[in-house]
């Protein structure tokens, strides 16, 4: 999730990119052309794009190898590259009209795909069979949909934000972990309580005014509507001043961390202040739990990390579901195989095993479980798929993000708290500039 300045960075040259009106499979209005349905021969050439490191793209590798295997005649060109890097590539792939037939996505940049009309709705292939939804819960499902209702990705991996808790430190300071269904109210005091309780240059909190993911949490407990139906923001200025000024208190107060050593914060889940021990509590994704007590682990033995769901509210849990899945494009001239292996990697049951949830929980829920179950296992990792499956048993709130959104929303929101923190600007001003910004660039 601490991708926020380099993805605003790729997603920033899609801003620029002609849109794809050449002739090809998604062109035919009606949505009646040979192979949109999925159906068809399962064979020929398949490009795969994907993001991440060394470990997910063996991962990855093995399962196409697998789909390769259960399907003679179908070969797979695999390209993979960093999150930021990756985004460049796909933006020239998309001007260029050569974008691969099978193409990773998130929800939050998938309108600035669709906006484009570069990406084949997969509804007919859910209808014809091709594709199956059937095991994957319907709000997970809905997050690769568009605007106009119509399903552009299939989610095969959720990811979700949490609460990190070193116990080990809240237990020296005489807390405990925050009470069952604990709310922002009670979250912040707890917080708070643990002042002038812990070892030197340990603080209770990193100051998270400026995370995105955290706010929008906050919206979602409260009840609040993020965006409007023209992709503006839909909350109100009083409600973000109000948040903002929650975690200024903390910060003023000496609760939280200074926004000096704030920023000195190491980049990456894997290595930041509370993997390092030096932070009591701290936002995380909750599929960081397992890189990051190993961090923890050498250097600061003895201690260990949990997570715990968002604070909920009166709308109940604040947590949002962030998924990642394939598209395919409208250049794509191997439709039936992309399908088809599309549904193989979301739903077969020893590509799930191989894969292992490298890139968020696994959607299906009979994959999930199934790894759950698996007695090797360990237990970190069990931890993370079972609180993934009871926040999304709570049925999350779909949250429908407008095109800029990381470009324009994440970079701006960020950049505006941190000029509340060095006192550059006041809250009224900071959340006035925000509003302007955010509403110059998101929708359209």
């Amino acid at each position: 999730m601490k991708r926020t300045r380099t993805a605003a960075l790729a997603t920033a040259a899609l801003l620029v990119v002609a849109g794809c009106n050449g002739t090809s499979v998604g062109d035919t209005a009606g949505g009646d052309t040979p192979g949109q349905d999925g159906k068809g021969d399962i064979t020929g050439s398949l490009q795969l794009t994907f993001w991440g490191g060394a470990n997910r793209a063996a991962k990855t590798n093995a399962v196409a190898d697998m789909f390769i295997k259960a399907h003679a005649g179908v070969t797979i060109d695999r390209q993979n590259a960093d999150f930021g890097n990756y985004f460049n590539k796909l933006n020239i792939q998309a001007s260029s009209k050569t974008l691969p037939c099978v193409m990773q996505l998130q929800g939050r940049q998938l309108n600035d795909y669709t906006k484009r009309k570069v990406l084949l709705p997969l509804d007919p292939m859910i209808e014809s069979g091709a594709i199956k939804v059937d095991d994957i819960p319907k709000e997970v499902v809905d997050t690769g949909r568009g605007p106009d209702g119509k399903l552009y990705f299939l989610p095969y991996g959720a990811a979700y934000d949490a609460v990190g808790v070193n116990e080990t430190l809240a237990q020296q300071a005489g807390i405990g972990l925050p009470p069952d269904g604990y709310d922002w109210k009670k979250y912040t005091d707890w917080i708070a309580s643990a002042k002038g309780k812990l070892p030197g240059g340990v603080f209770t909190s990193g100051s998270r005014g400026g995370v995105p993911n955290y706010f929008i949490a906050y919206q979602l407990a409260n009840g609040k509507q993020l965006f409007t139906d023209d992709g503006k923001l839909g909350f109100t200025k009083e409600s973000l001043v109000e948040y903002w000024e929650m975690w200024e208190k903390l910060r003023k107060d000496g609760v939280t961390m200074g926004a000096d050593a704030q920023a000195d914060e190491p980049e990456g889940a894997e290595q930041n202040f509370i993997a390092q021990g030096r932070v009591m509590t701290d936002s995380m994704p909750g599929n960081a739990l397992t890189p990051a007590s190993a961090t923890l682990a050498g250097k600061a033995g003895g201690q260990k990390l949990t997570t715990l769901p968002m604070p909920s509210g009166p709308s109940g849990s604040g947590n949002a579901i962030f998924t990642s899945g394939f598209a395919i494009p409208t250049n794509c001239d191997n439709v039936p195989t992309a399908a088809a292996f599309i549904d193989f990697f979301t739903n077969d049951l020893e590509a799930g095993k191989s894969f292992k949830s490298d890139n968020g929980a696994a959607t299906n829920q009979k994959v999930l479980q199934a790894q759950i179950d698996d007695p090797a296992l360990t237990a970190l990792k069990k931890h993370e798929l079972e609180l993934y499956a009871e926040i999304v048993a709570k049925k999350p709130p779909t949250i429908l993000y407008p095109p800029g959104y990381q470009a324009t929303f994440e970079s701006a929101y960020t950049r505006a708290y941190e000029e509340i923190a060095f006192g550059k600007k006041t809250v009224q001003q900071a959340a006035d500039s925000f509003f302007t910004e955010a509403n110059a660039g998101l929708g359209g």
